[in-house]
């Protein structure tokens, strides 16, 4: 079991609802993590009774599940946080869904969550579809998918000024919707993913899994601190002045530095590390 720490100090009662948190889960797989790295499940399971996780980082979490609570509240001709299961290369997947519209037809999934994925998120779209999917072989059909969005870090001053900004602090994200048939070669796929993992075969993370933002080329004044321009093509920057110099920006693995918790236990980021000199390099560019 995962073992909850409090570095911060931060109350006793937020400890308690991070600590009895009441989510198991079910079944041989569940939907978030079929569509996380096979990797990091692995690595989970063998040293689970090695993670940690302090408190400070399930505030969010916990704010999250606060809202689902709410949903309870939703009314008739509605079904709310059903867990579905199905079976899949032998495996019994499981996932639950926030909120079902019967009548519409309509699957909710409600997210608190920052601004900037205020256009959407790929991992989103395939948890929603997997979840229609599922509803599918349990009798029900889903016509609709939508992320109601509530963002934590909306600025109202900012929605004033930038119309591309969202101009409330929540929003309702239609989700593409994706063919049953291409839903479950994804699953069938992801399972076998997972499957291989879990028997042994080496899964390395993809650069999505780690969040790798990508190399970038900063045009520099000589002597500045800022940025004249940024680009992922250095040819975008055209050619330096006298007083103008090209800085590389290596790009870095942000979920390996700071959102992994088995980063510790993982070959491929040490392995990173190693030939890195302990650090991201680009930590030491100028901004």
């Amino acid at each position: 079991m995962t073992t909850i720490t409090n570095h911060h100090n931060l109350p006793a009662a937020l400890v308690a609802a991070v600590t009895n948190d009441p989510y198991r889960g079910g079944g041989d797989i569940s939907v978030t993590k079929l569509i996380d790295a096979p990797q990091r499940r692995v690595l989970g399971m063998r040293h689970v009774e090695a993670v940690s996780v302090d408190v400070s980082e399930r505030i969010w979490a916990l704010l999250g599940q606060a809202v689902h609570n709410i949903l309870e509240r939703a009314g008739t001709d509605t079904l709310v946080e059903q867990r579905l299961f199905a079976e899949v290369e032998g495996w019994q997947l499981s996932g639950q869904f926030d909120r079902l519209h019967l009548g519409e037809k309509t699957l909710s999934d409600y997210k608190v969550t920052s601004t900037y994925k205020a256009g959407g998120d790929e991992q989103w779209t395939r948890q929603l579809n997997i979840l229609r999917w599922l509803a599918h072989k349990n009798g029900m059909e889903v016509e609709k998918l939508e992320i109601v969005a509530i963002f934590r870090d909306h600025r109202g001053s900012e929605a004033r000024r930038n119309p591309d900004y969202p101009q409330q602090a929540a929003a309702v994200i239609p989700v593409p919707l994706w063919t049953l048939e291409d839903t479950e070669a994804f699953i069938r796929e992801r399972v076998t993913a997972h499957q291989m993992a879990q028997n042994g075969v080496e899964t390395p993370c993809t650069d999505e899994d780690r969040w790798y933002s990508g190399t970038t080329y900063a045009l520099m004044k000589n002597g500045g601190k800022r940025a004249l321009k940024v680009a992922e093509d250095v040819a975008d920057l055209g050619t330096p002045t006298d007083d103008q110099h090209i800085v590389t920006r290596p790009g870095i693995y942000r979920r390996c530095e700071s959102h992994c918790d088995v980063s510790a236990f993982c070959s491929q980021w040490q392995q990173h590390l190693a030939q890195s000199g302990g650090q991201n390099a680009s930590h030491t560019d100028p901004e």
